[in-house]
């Protein structure tokens, strides 16, 4: 047996080999509240053998360890250079490898012993830090035992100062949208089930832990419509917003009224999805009248007034956006004093939205324009999706893992105010997310490789994955980016540009990235 210790951030794929020449030992600089992560990588395994994993600090056991099993998946085409897959004689020279391979992403809690599969495997083991632990060195060793083989990986943790907030009203906002119907579906439970709300409570709890504050709650899932009028469900309303306020998540966000009228892009007019109707038309504004009574009835007897955000369509631009600006402002009548935050970035969209959400390379593109948008009062959040491809942020599998942990300082860098990513678990139909990551989008287009998700469906409840680990390592930095920026803004510019300097020029080396934070949390101490 093989082993050593690889960084968290550093991309792994099941023909990873350990090297042949002495690693230094790894050390990791994390912030009180924060977790100290590292991967473990083991070749020359025996088949069926049994594993036996421990941590020890001083040669004591370490009490608060998690223990992951990673899977591959695969990346069966490269991300395209502008957005969706590649295009035939237009490779993309961005990406970690060649198509088509597998890499480790997927992340399965365990608990040692546990049983070898393959010559090759690779864990990931989590050391959380309390708030209160005392600043300083911890030497530590991971001990990987098989048989009468032993093989002692030494780590150090080096524990700073700052603390990291919890998640909450205070953190940055961040959602991923999921499909409610994809949990049932994905883990054989009826939709509203008793069994189907424990397991909705565990996506929450991972969620939460990734840092996201925000859930949404698409209008199909609580609305039906009886004799043609949209009925809610103000109890189903209620219980998903416990589920997700208990798990620690604060923002709601009311999902889209509507959407493009027709399948085309370009399509001039906006619809109201529950009723097909028109938005502008006398029964698409009665529609529009109806839901927006009966969620702000809710809303008020609630007390969600300063949680909610609506969204009204998704994606407006030039081609519609006065029947975006009319949609906008139906809503914004029956729904008075809510914040209304879409996917915008076309200029023209000027004074309908409170909350502009531009994909990350649009922010660059336009940053006079959304920095006067800013000065004027609105908030801008930003996205990524199938679009930027190329050298852009993103959180796509055949991306370094750096690009993910970097959104985070991305944030700070340009002073967003939260982020906004379509797919935690919109796995297509046939989609199988351990054998399949590219899947078709109209046409000849196809969705580059994980796009559609970010987490994977166990037998017991949602995996985490390598990419939404390393985002919440990112924006736990931003956390304490933010305090540095209100303490020492010049230093903070010079500890960010360590990092990043745009959103397509940022360090690719791991060591590099690392040098950033542990100068970060040295400023801060």
């Amino acid at each position: 047996m093989l082993g050593e210790l690889r960084d968290s951030l550093e991309n792994l794929y099941p023909d990873s080999r350990v090297s042949s020449e002495k690693r230094r030992p790894l050390r990791l600089d994390v912030a009180r509240g924060g977790t100290a992560a590292v991967h473990v990588l083991l070749n020359d395994l025996p088949e069926g053998a049994r594993l036996r994993v421990k941590v020890c600090c001083r040669g004591a056991p370490v009490g608060e360890v998690r223990l992951f099993k990673l899977h591959d998946v695969p990346v069966e085409v490269n991300t395209g250079l502008d957005a969706f897959v590649e295009k035939e004689g237009e490779p993309n020279p961005h990406v970690v490898r060649r198509a088509p391979f597998r890499t480790y992403d997927a992340m399965e809690p365990c608990s040692s012993p546990l049983k070898v599969i393959g010559g090759t495997m690779a864990l990931r083991v989590h050391v959380s830090v309390p708030p209160d632990a005392r600043p300083g060195e911890n030497p530590m060793a991971i001990v990987i035992a098989c048989g009468r083989d032993q093989v002692e990986l030494p780590l150090t943790v080096f524990v700073h100062r700052p603390v990291v907030p919890p998640v909450g009203p205070d953190s940055l906002p961040y959602t991923n949208w999921f499909s409610y119907e994809a949990i049932g579906r994905r883990h054989g439970i009826e939709l509203w089930s008793a069994p189907y709300w424990r397991m909705l409570r565990r996506y929450a709890e991972l969620m939460a832990h990734a840092r996201q504050n925000a859930f949404w709650v698409p209008l199909g899932c609580i609305f039906t419509l009886r004799d043609g009028c949209p009925v809610l469900d103000a109890e189903r309303l209620r219980r998903i917003v416990k589920v997700f306020t208990d798990a620690g998540l604060h923002w709601i966000e009311g999902g889209h009224f509507g959407g493009r009228t027709t399948s085309e892009w370009k399509c001039p007019t906006f619809s109201v999805s529950l009723t097909g109707h028109v938005a502008d038309s006398p029964e698409g504004v009665e529609a529009i009248a109806s839901i927006g009574r009966q969620l702000m009835r809710e809303i008020e007897c609630e007390g969600w007034r300063t949680r909610w955000l609506q969204h009204v369509a998704d994606e407006p631009i030039r081609q519609n956006a006065q029947s975006y600006r009319i949609f906008v402002g139906i809503v914004r009548k029956y729904m008075p004093g809510i914040p209304i935050l879409d996917a915008t970035m076309d200029e023209s969209l000027v004074g309908s939205v409170d909350i502009w959400c531009p994909q990350v390379h649009e922010v660059e593109k336009h940053r006079d324009h959304f920095q006067r948008q800013k000065a004027l009062g609105d908030r801008v959040w930003f996205y990524t999706c199938c679009s930027p491809g190329g050298p852009w942020l993103n959180r796509l599998l055949d991306q370094e893992l750096l690009r993910p942990a970097l959104l985070g300082w991305f944030a700070a860098l340009r002073g967003l105010d939260g982020f906004l990513h379509w797919g935690l678990n919109h796995y297509r139909d046939d989609q199988d997310p351990f054998q399949r990551s590219v899947v078709p989008h109209g046409g000849s287009r196809c969705l580059p490789a994980g796009d559609t998700h970010l987490v994977y469906p166990g037998e017991s409840g949602p995996w985490s994955s390598l990419r939404l680990e390393a985002q919440r390592e990112g924006f736990e930095d931003y956390e304490l980016l933010k305090r540095l920026l209100e303490g020492s803004p010049r230093s903070a510019a010079r500890v960010i540009a360590m990092a990043i300097r745009r959103a397509d020029d940022y360090v690719k080396d791991v060591g590099a990235f690392r040098a950033a934070r542990r100068a970060l949390l040295k400023a801060l101490s």
